[in-house]
């Protein structure tokens, strides 16, 4: 079997007052005298100062707050803008709780069920308000799951994977339901420099969903292919209930997404704080895998299942069946024949082969060479299978594509290098995620993903660094083409760099480049690739923009000892100089040492009718 699948065996009262010779009560709701008000809050703040409630981590999460900053400046979820501050917010909700309208509790039930266990407040008619009432009862939370589904390269929306919540429970029928909670903007657009802009710089609406998990499930799996893993929550009952009311203060908020700073991983970050514990990690951003890491080292995961997409799942089988045998099972599939042709010997490889007519099934319906009727009695035959011959046997996805044990997304590197006659030592930082020359074995395909990618250059001249190259977006895909599921590679990139003129003398310039080709993996460690693109680029200094082409060749050879190699031909023309070219022929070999620490060798290799220059470089590379 492949090491990606191992075979296993397997409420309170509506009212309640004090004094109660002060009052007059009413069956439907408590009128308190404006003095008694007026008091109650002044004991109530001060009993809050006592106790440093606003310095308190939970009440910092309330208000998704760093450093004493909201990420939220929204005055209906803020009451003490344009001046806030944490015991400013503080007071004032206290005021607008118990000194205001009954139905003020609706706007903030959270924070009302953290400060009546903090400071035993009186009880407010929270069970009576008309969104909690409907919220209890569409989404019932006997558990709560953090949820990530994997990332997908070609959109930019989920290069990093998303995060979300699975709440679960039986509902007012006893039926087990489970609903997704999830924070995300509109990324629906090709124009991807206005998205990088809107969503880095000025911010997009935030949105707040709450689907039924099932349908969000099919989304990710089926239309997408994406793995799904589920994380179920340590929680107590209390913890449970007010993330779910903390979750309706959120929805009626209006919200400002940031790709780097609030986004579907920030947001879940501070809803998972309200648990008690710390889940802010060391790394520069917050990201849905630091996500999921960070609440695992604080020991709010129990157990963890993954749902795996058929065409992922297919690709990895085929590799462990014969040709002949695929072709066989593809074709009693196609046919509807499952039952009879396939090896139920009740051996392991025999299992292989059912679950791979399982995938191919899935992927058939979906890729919609199977008709719906089909898919079903496929499907069950396939099932009854199983369960007669196989009951004790199931795939399990190695521990080392968990995202909990893939490596960090932040990158510092130093590189010494002679380039085109220069001697140098170049300085980059890489804020988030991961090159080619990295360890991708935890990924479905090679992949390259760069943001803000900076690197700065000190040569030997002595001269102060220079600003050699940024990287604003660098995306690579490089997913294996299979004959019966596809598969497409694609590149996309904005950058300030160097380039090289007809001379082949560098020159820096602004492009936006992209290719599309197909990479065939011949071996299970061998990718061999090719790419055609082009992009247009301006020189740095300004001038008239121009168009240029390349096609790239290449092949990732992934080794033995933690070693990688990367060998490309590539055809540049029309670059910087209109009618001009150039070859390049790169070698890198890149030695994993440990999970943080990689060393590569880099030799490239430029020419054209008249001119050549080599590079060669040594980098040490640091991963948290």
């Amino acid at each position: 079997m492949s090491d990606i699948f191992n075979i296993k065996k397997k409420g309170g009262l509506i009212v309640a007052f004090f004094f109660i010779n002060l009052f007059s009560i009413q069956a439907y709701c408590v009128t308190l005298p404006d003095t008694f008000n007026s008091k109650l809050v002044e004991q109530l703040i001060q009993s809050a100062k006592v106790a440093k409630l606003d310095q308190a981590p939970l009440w910092s999460a309330l208000l998704h707050a760093e450093n004493g900053h909201s990420n939220i400046e929204d005055s209906t979820f803020l009451l003490s803008l344009p001046k806030f501050s944490l015991s400013k917010e503080l007071a004032q909700t206290i005021n607008f709780l118990f000194a205001g309208a009954s139905d003020n509790v609706c706007r903030f039930p959270a924070r009302y069920l953290w400060l009546n266990q903090q400071l035993n407040t009186p009880e407010l008619p929270l069970d009576s308000c008309p969104n909690v009432i409907e919220f209890r009862q569409k989404s019932p939370i006997d558990s709560i799951s953090l949820v990530f589904a994997s990332e997908k390269i070609s959109q930019p929306a989920s290069m990093l994977g998303h995060a979300f919540l699975k709440l679960s429970g039986k509902n007012v029928r006893g039926q087990e339901i489970s609903h997704a909670i999830s924070f995300y903007t509109d990324a629906n657009t090709y124009n991807l420099p206005k998205l990088l802009f809107d969503s880095l710089v000025i911010g997009k609406r935030g949105y707040f969903s709450l689907s039924p998990y099932p349908d969000i499930q099919q989304r990710y799996v089926d239309e997408e292919q994406r793995n799904l893993w589920e994380y179920q929550l340590i929680l107590n009952r209390f913890q449970r209930e007010l993330i779910r009311l903390h979750i309706l203060e959120l929805k009626q908020s209006h919200l400002t997404y940031f790709f780097q700073k609030y986004n579907c991983a920030t947001v879940i970050n501070f809803i998972l704080a309200l648990s008690g514990k710390s889940t802010q990690g060391d790394g520069w951003w917050v990201t849905p895998k630091e996500l999921i890491k960070n609440a695992d080292h604080e020991g709010l995961i129990g157990g963890s299942i993954v749902i795996t997409p058929s065409r992922w799942m297919f690709n990895v089988l085929s590799e462990q069946v014969p040709l002949k045998d695929m072709q066989l099972i593809i074709r009693k599939v196609n046919d509807g024949n499952v039952s009879t042709g396939l090896d139920i010997s009740g051996s392991e490889q025999a299992y292989t082969k059912l679950e791979l007519a399982r995938a191919y099934n899935q992927l058939a319906y979906i890729s919609g060479d199977l008709d719906k009727r089909r898919w079903i009695e496929n499907d069950l035959a396939l099932t009854d299978l199983k369960d007669r011959y196989f009951p004790s046997l199931e795939l399990k996805t190695n521990k080392k594509y968990d995202p909990r044990s893939t490596p960090g997304e932040n990158q510092l590197s130093i590189t010494a290098q002679n380039s085109y006659g220069l001697r140098s030592l170049a300085f980059t930082v890489l804020p988030i995620s991961h090159t080619l020359s990295d360890d991708n074995r935890s990924y479905a395909g090679e992949s390259n993903l760069q943001l803000f990618e900076t690197t700065l250059l000190l040569t030997d001249s002595g001269k102060q660094p220079i600003l050699d190259k940024l990287v604003f977006f660098d995306m690579e895909s490089l997913m294996p083409y299979e004959e019966f599921s596809g598969g497409s590679s694609i590149h996309f990139r904005i950058a300030l760099e160097p380039q090289l003129n007809s001379q082949l003398n560098v020159s820096h310039i602004l492009e936006t480049s992209g290719s599309y080709g197909f990479t065939k993996r011949f071996a299970q460690d061998m990718d061999v690739y090719s790419m055609a693109g082009g992009g247009l680029g301006v020189g740095s200094t300004g001038g008239n923009g121009f168009i240029y082409t390349n096609l790239e060749t290449g092949v990732v050879v992934r080794e033995i000892w933690n070693m990688k190699s990367w060998f490309s031909v590539t055809r540049m023309n029309s670059q910087i100089d209109t009618g001009s070219h150039y070859n390049k022929i790169a070698l890198k070999q890149s030695k994993f040492i440990d999970s943080t620490d990689t060393f590569i060798i880099n030799w490239e290799r430029n020419s054209n009718n008249s001119n050549q220059t080599k590079v060669i470089s040594f980098t040490l590379k640091k991963i948290f």
